[in-house]
């Protein structure tokens, strides 16, 4: 059973792909946030629509990012590990750049966020 505050942040530049996943999504239950390419200079809070992260007017959108971005916000690991494998049967591609939402991120315009995630990932080595 969805809890009813999980939501997905979601961005994803290959229409095909967008299209499997946010079927996954509205089938698990999940509340689907779409980042519109012309909103990336606006907070992950705002895009959430979460109450206190107001649209900034006249905020620059920065360039979109090439790859799929998700962020998850309200999620168990249960839940999580369950959205995770249905996306893998729905024939979904690995998304490489994923975050949870926090405290911390909130703040951070989408494009800030997808700047700290390429980071990462190629701390990671790139996987």
């Amino acid at each position: 059973m969805p809890a009813s505050n999980e939501a997905v942040l979601w961005y994803c530049p290959d229409s095909a792909m967008s299209a499997a996943a946010k079927k996954v999504f509205l089938t698990m239950g999940i509340k689907i946030k779409a980042v519109d390419p012309a909103r990336t200079g606006q907070t992950v809070g705002c895009l959430f629509g979460i109450r206190g992260f107001d649209e900034t007017p006249g905020a620059v959108p920065a360039p979109a990012p090439a790859q799929p971005v998700l962020v998850l916000s309200g999620f168990t690991n249960a839940r999580l590990d369950a959205l995770l494998t249905a996306l893998r049967k729905a024939g979904v591609p690995k998304i490489g750049w994923k975050a949870v939402l926090t405290p911390t991120n909130v703040s951070w315009t989408f494009h800030d966020l997808c700047a700290e995630l390429e980071r990462e990932h190629e701390a990671m080595g790139g996987r």
